[in-house]
């Protein structure tokens, strides 16, 4: 009996063309997925236990098998025995739906046996003369191999194959932008057309009519991944009418992130080459940052002398746009980045000093090539978590003093994640860290109220108040927040409370005497809408 005829599925209840590829993983069976209950695994032979991947609807799968009769043991086909492995697609009712179910539940190189009831084997009618009426059957299945193919449209028009796997789990999205290798040769024939080494971005027309075909593949596949798709005309175009196979190769993945310490948009990092590992610099680490290029409209920015910067993470010793950066790089990583704001690329030492005063954004290119992560705050004593925030705060002091306000308040914001729990200090270590993390959240009101980001200030003043009820600055500092969102009563409030500790306080009483001039002003407008309210009211009735 050949493979043919055994293998196609016969007419009644064992027909079944459903999607048994897609079944839920690892429901509790052993060896894979949830079987119906006539279907019975026993795995003799287990897969690599690091491969978690199983054969999924639509691929080609590659087996070896023996099949016998369950009511006397004796063989009525085997592959083994031909020398000749089996290849079917799966989950598309080519074979019976024992074989369907039962092979999504297998690994790469893993060996069962599947014990088939006629339902899902060959039913009543059996398959004559080797197969009779009612037969369970019991199959050794060896999976010797499989390859993913993806229908990407659900229409059969482009089918996708893996032909090398890509490593790594992050995958492009629309818009996003990779760098990758195609070839395209038309299924009658012809010259090869070719876009090796493509800086591409998803959705963009530079691949043409073939465009929507290549997003949809990219769209599931990791850095790496080499894949080949059988298009038909609908996905080509008037010079490949016979359709077209096309091979991409997605070599990196141009992951693009607001770095910006606002979160505004003022600095892009576009990773270009991905680094080593996952970490990153911590605050206070030391980091050796190679800047190559700085291009600003597309021309070399006069002046601009590559360097390779050695410097103290979150010191100041940089300027902002490579602070930035730099925080968010892994070793041996490669970036581009755009510096929509030139002044933060002003960097001396790059020759850019006075790169601020124009107006096109600053483009950099970036490696980063070592860092040095210090001592981890977990790792660290009481008494040298309270001398590495007593640094961080008089290093914010002075960011603040320079008028980098960005820079300062995450140092302030440090002290407050290190110190963020200290009920296991001793009472003295305790005393002298409530008064570190207060003293940088008054600190971090300031920064936030010369950045007129007055719900983060007033956000901050009332941390403090929620410890220290009296405490005056942070009074003051709420009032004004308040008087800047014109919330003059509140101002009002917080002004008499802190002039009543200090009734000489000129800034005070400056400030108290605007807000009552701003709410009488509330007052008066409220009381002449009330009044157009009313007369148009009276106006109704007489009418």
């Amino acid at each position: 009996m050949s493979d043919d005829d055994l293998m196609s599925p016969p007419g009644g209840p064992a027909e079944d063309d459903s999607d048994y590829g897609d079944l839920p993983q690892d429901t509790g069976l052993p060896g894979g997925s949830e079987l119906p209950d006539g279907i019975q695994k026993e795995i003799i032979n287990e897969a690599d236990p690091d491969d978690w991947k199983r054969p999924k609807s639509g691929d080609e799968v590659t087996v070896h098998y023996v099949g016998k009769l369950a009511s006397d043991g004796s063989v009525f086909d085997s592959s083994r025995d031909r020398q000749t492995p089996f290849v079917f697609t799966l989950g598309k009712g080519d074979v019976i739906a024992g074989w369907d179910k039962g092979v999504a539940t297998m690994k790469k190189g893993e060996l069962a046996t599947f014990t088939i009831s006629p339902e899902f084997a060959y039913g009543a009618t059996g398959q004559p003369p080797k197969i009779p009426e009612d037969a369970t059957l019991i199959f050794e299945i060896e999976l010797l191999s499989f390859v993913a193919k993806d229908d990407l449209f659900g229409d059969g028009c482009v089918i996708k194959t893996v032909l090398a796997e890509g490593t790594g789990w992050t995958k492009p999205k629309l818009d996003d932008e990779v760098f990758i290798d195609v070839r395209a040769t038309a299924a009658a024939g012809g010259p090869a057309k070719d876009w090796a080494g493509l800086e591409y971005r998803l959705g963009s027309s530079a691949l043409g009519p073939l465009g929507r075909a290549c997003d949809a593949a990219l769209k599931g596949m990791k850095k790496g991944e080499e894949a080949l798709l059988r298009c038909t005309k609908d996905y080509s175009c008037e010079d490949w009418s016979d359709g077209v196979e096309v091979t991409i190769k997605l070599q990196e993945i141009f992951e693009t992130r607001d770095i910006s310490f606002r979160k505004d948009g003022a600095v892009l990092k576009k990773r270009t080459r991905e680094g080593e590992g996952h970490a990153t610099p911590t605050e206070a680490s030391k980091v050796t940052l190679s800047v190559e290029d700085a291009r600003q409209a597309d021309a070399l920015v006069p002046g601009f002398a590559s360097q390779v910067l050695e410097f103290t993470l979150g010191s100041g010793e940089v300027c902002d746009a490579l602070e930035c950066a730099a925080a968010h790089m892994k070793r041996l990583e490669r970036a581009t980045l755009t510096v929509a704001r030139p002044a933060l690329a002003a960097e001396a030492r790059l020759g850019l000093r006075d790169v601020g005063a124009g107006g096109e954004s600053i483009v950099l290119k970036l490696e980063m090539k070592e860092f040095e992560n210090g001592k981890e705050q977990w790792n660290m004593s009481d008494e040298e978590k309270l001398k590495f925030c007593d640094e961080r705060k008089a290093l914010g002091n002075s960011l603040f003093k320079a008028g980098r306000l960005d820079l300062a308040l995450g140092r302030y914001k440090k002290v407050g994640d290190v110190l963020s729990y200290i009920d296991n200090f001793p009472e003295d270590a305790r005393a002298k860290a409530r008064e570190l993390k207060q003293a940088c959240e008054l600190n971090m009101a300031m920064c936030y109220l010369r950045r007129n980001d007055y719900d983060e200030a007033k956000a901050a003043c009332n941390k403090v108040l929620n410890d220290d009820r009296g405490n005056v600055k942070a009074l003051y500092r709420r009032a004004q927040c308040e008087h800047a969102l014109r919330n003059f009563e509140e101002c009002i409030r917080d002004c008499k409370r802190v002039a009543e500790g200090d009734p000489q306080n000129r800034e005070v009483r400056a400030l108290l005497k605007q807000a009552m001039e701003g709410q009488k002003e509330v007052n008066r407008q409220a009381k002449g809408m009330y009044a157009n309210m009313m007369s148009g009211l009276g106006k109704s009735a007489g009418a």
